[in-house]
């Protein structure tokens, strides 16, 4: 019976090393098993996408309406504006804080006549710049909404035509607020729609036939696509 149980494992043992040695991969198989699979992680939340420096062209439709001093009137302009934006937003989570500024040309123009309409006032904004603060939140992760106030300038063409005519250029100051969103489309690129008034300070402008004021009120509505650095 001993005998017997002898003969058996050796058996066993004969058969099991002629497995390992005919079969190299699986001995090294289980010496050195593969490693688990790796988990799934998802892509990080684009939680940064309007931090940096950033450059952008924007066009746009614009009125301004100018209190005409004195002659019980007001000249109403309308018209577009163009050109290029930039700035730099700070963000922490959804905050956003920065400094932004644009250079515009267009035609922002009108007219009134005046003096029974023998004479006749135009004005035409041809040029304008602004250095504004920007505030915002994004609502989600690439939907930023925000508000824009700071200091503008602009120049315009004030012709009269008629009796005492003359042309005059006028330049002026004065400040801005505004508001709007901008939606990422990925980590480099946005586009963005704001309106924004503009308050401008008083432009006496002296002719042969006497002295006229301007002041005028400026509303634009833009829409710009913006690169990120």
């Amino acid at each position: 019976m001993r005998t017997r149980l002898h003969q058996a494992v050796a058996l066993i043992a004969v058969l099991t090393a002629g497995a390992t040695a005919s079969s190299p991969g699986l001995s090294a198989d289980l010496n050195n098993p593969p490693p688990p699979p790796l988990a799934y992680a998802p892509p990080p939340t684009p939680d940064t996408l309007f931090a940096g420096w950033w450059v952008g062209g924007t066009i746009g439709g614009a009125t301004a309406n100018y209190d005409f001093s004195g002659n019980n009137s007001d000249i109403e302009t309308n018209g577009f504006v163009g050109g290029g934006i930039g700035g730099w937003n700070w963000q922490n989570g959804p905050i956003v804080i920065g400094l932004e500024g644009d250079i515009l040309g267009g035609d922002v123009s009108g007219s009134r006549k005046f003096n029974a309409g023998f004479n006749k006032a135009s004005a035409d904004i041809n040029t304008m710049a602004d250095l504004r603060l920007r505030a915002g939140v994004a609502v989600t992760p690439q939907v930023l909404l925000f508000a824009t106030a700071g200091g503008a300038w602009a120049n315009a063409d004030l012709p009269v035509s008629g009796p005492g005519g003359a042309s005059r250029d006028g330049t002026f100051f004065g400040w801005s607020v505004g508001g709007g969103a901008e939606v990422a489309i990925n980590q480099n690129w946005s586009a963005r729609f704001d309106y924004q008034f503009t308050d401008f300070d008083t432009e006496s402008v002296a002719y042969p036939g006497g002295k006229l004021k301007f002041d005028p009120d400026m509303n634009t509505y833009r829409g710009s696509f913006i690169y990120h650095f």
